[in-house]
């Protein structure tokens, strides 16, 4: 019996990336991987990075000069918005993209070149790859040596190795021969379809001056596009080639058969289904014009999740053989970058003979691995029917993106996941991270239903541009191996503070109130989380607070004036107590309480515009 010291199930990008990173880590690592298919060939949806995994690429797997040799560079994220009756032209639609490269690199993957180049590269580096060879049982030992039997060829095979890792996607190899229970998400009961076309001219084609100058004639047909709509999206994703993935994800709750809004086509299942839904879109079906459908494909759920993803018996899963959120925001390589990190620095620790420390590493990136879960997942929950309005989106997008470079990315890029010590750190705030991800969820999905009722819903979706790029300019240049923690802090607060001083205000009516320092400086993070209902009576006294604080500065500024209170009112109303009304006194007190009052914040919500 042949003996390795990691098999590897499966060999698509989370099993070949694997590979590859344990060859670069430990070129003394016997690796065997073991793939089902006879040849990599199968069309696979996830072709969308985005930074983790792009850095994760670069960096970890030195894939930098193939990936732009051979794959295509990514031009961030581009969100469309149309009208209820789905029949603005492309150039109309209210857009949330980029005017120019991102300053970090992502990419978009042709899977099946991607997966044929990492055999090749894989062989090379000195990993064994088996292609045809179909695993159908497995044994752990978890004092000893586990066996690994798979057919290939007509025969039957079996191996031995200290360390069994499963890439096998949802096929749950691994699980299903342990009995592990993989947990359908009934928190998010989404579904998706989608294709290939050959022929899609791109989005690159459409010549309208403005619309083209309003980008700054960036590529947007390099970027992820989503269109959007009331309990789903469409992507357009653009491959090597002659190639375009289209696809549909929708909320099958808001989607489904009989409860669609009305006008609203159920989601698709069959190919047939799928063509005739983007035909009723009037821009999917306009940049789809004389193009070929080559393939189809679709699940009928997407979210689901183990209980435990690391073991101390030496085995473990990565990519969608573990768990699967929503492709949204393309976190399904991300999720891979994360447990690859994760499963080499294991297997390192317990080559070492360091016992104590691998327990310890798998402890804590088991559970920082759920958590990662639970909060990607609380992304997307309930949010499939604030879609459709560029207003309500553009702050979810706001808030997301800035979390997501200042929270994930640059503990990544700084290789602090993985460190043992900042997992512990980061666990002890998972309450919140979770409460605050839920409340903003509740206050969107809030908003969004409020809008419906008012009929305002779609009143920005035509002629609006926001620079999806602004909300983290001020990351650009801290992103990298240092770390500052008080700086990360005050981003996440005026996060928070400046989209829920948004919310609050489109919520009331408040015109002008978002963008008050003083108003977004009383909401970080704790304080939107006490703030769990938008209504008067809570504005009322959160204005009422800061008008005791404008008070006793202001005693101390104007000594001599006899302030007795400030008070602030609905819509931006300021009336001073004290000295009395036609003075000079009263006047420099007025005036200064104004001053203080109409302070900007530099809201985000207010730069992205």
């Amino acid at each position: 019996m042949r003996t390795f010291d990691i098999v590897i199930i499966g060999s698509g990008i989370a099993g070949g990336f694997l590979a590859r990173q344990l060859r670069l880590a430990c070129p003394d690592l016997g690796v065997l991987v073991l793939e089902a298919a006879e040849a990599m060939e199968d069309y696979k949806v996830g072709e969308s990075t985005v930074e983790v995994a792009a850095n994760y690429m670069v960096r970890r797997l030195n894939l930098g000069t193939y990936l732009y040799q051979h794959q295509l560079p990514k031009n961030g994220l581009r969100f469309f918005f149309d009208s209820p009756g789905k029949d603005l032209p492309l150039p109309r639609m209210s857009e949330i993209g980029s005017d120019h490269m991102p300053f970090h690199p992502s990419f978009q993957l042709e899977r099946a070149r991607l997966e044929r180049d990492l055999v090749t590269m894989n062989r090379a580096a000195g990993a064994e790859v088996e292609l045809g060879a179909k695993v159908v049982d497995v044994a752990i030992d978890g004092r000893g040596r586990h066996t690994v039997v798979y057919e290939q060829g007509g025969e039957r095979r079996e191996v031995a190795c200290r360390w069994v890792c499963d890439a096998s996607g949802r096929r749950h190899v691994l699980f299903r021969k342990l009995g592990v229970k993989v947990h359908k998400e009934a928190r998010l009961n989404t579904a998706a379809a989608w294709g290939r076309y050959r022929g899609v001219a791109g989005l690159d084609a459409v010549t309208d001056a403005a619309w083209r100058s309003r980008a700054r004639y960036t590529s947007r047909h390099l970027s992820t596009n989503h269109f959007m709509y009331d309990g789903y999206w469409i992507w357009f994703i653009p491959l090597a080639g002659d190639l375009m993935s289209v696809g549909v994800v929708f909320d099958k709750d808001r989607i489904g058969a009989g409860n669609a809004p009305a006008g609203a086509l159920p989601g698709p299942r069959t190919r047939a289904e799928f063509e005739r839904f983007l035909g009723a879109h009037r821009a999917a079906r306009e940049l789809l014009e004389g193009a070929e459908l080559e393939d189809f494909q679709s699940y009928a759920h997407l979210p689901y999740h183990a209980d435990r993803y690391f073991s101390t018996d030496r085995y473990a899963v990565t990519g969608e053989a573990g768990a699967f959120t929503d492709p949204f925001y393309s976190p399904g390589s991300d999720f891979i970058a994360t447990a690859n990190e994760f499963i080499t620095q294991m297997i390192l620790s317990d080559v070492r003979g360091d016992r104590a420390g691998f327990e310890e590493r798998v402890a804590a990136y088991d559970a920082y691995y759920r958590f990662k879960y639970d909060s990607t997942l609380r992304l997307y929950e309930r949010m499939y029917p604030v879609f459709g309005s560029f207003e309500l989106y553009r702050l979810k997008y706001l808030l997301d993106f800035n979390n997501y470079y200042n929270l994930v990315v640059w503990p990544f890029m700084a290789d602090r996941v993985t460190d043992v010590g900042w997992i512990r750190e980061e666990l002890r705030f998972t309450d919140l991270v979770l409460r605050a991800l839920s409340t903003m969820g509740e206050h969107f999905a809030s908003l969004a239903s409020d809008l419906r009722a008012r009929g305002e819903y779609f009143a920005q979706n035509e002629g609006r541009f926001a620079n999806g790029l602004n909300g983290v300019a001020q990351l650009e240049t801290r992103l990298g191996p240092a770390i500052d923690e008080r700086f990360r802090r005050e981003q996440v607060d005026r996060a928070y503070g400046s989209v829920f001083a948004a919310l609050v205000e489109r919520r009331l009516g408040e015109r002008g109130l978002s963008d008050r320092a003083r108003l977004v400086s009383e909401l970080p993070l704790p304080q939107v989380l006490v703030f769990r209902d938008i209504t008067p009576e809570r504005l009322a006294r959160l204005l009422q607070r800061i008008g005791e604080r404008m008070t006793k500065e202001l005693r101390e500024e104007l000594p001599d004036a006899g302030i007795e209170r400030i008070e602030l009112g609905a819509s931006g109303v300021i009336s001073v107590t004290g000295p009395a009304e036609g003075t000079r006194a009263h006047a420099d007190a007025l005036s200064r309480a104004r001053a203080l009052w109409d302070a900007s914040a530099g809201s985000l919500a207010h730069i992205a515009l």
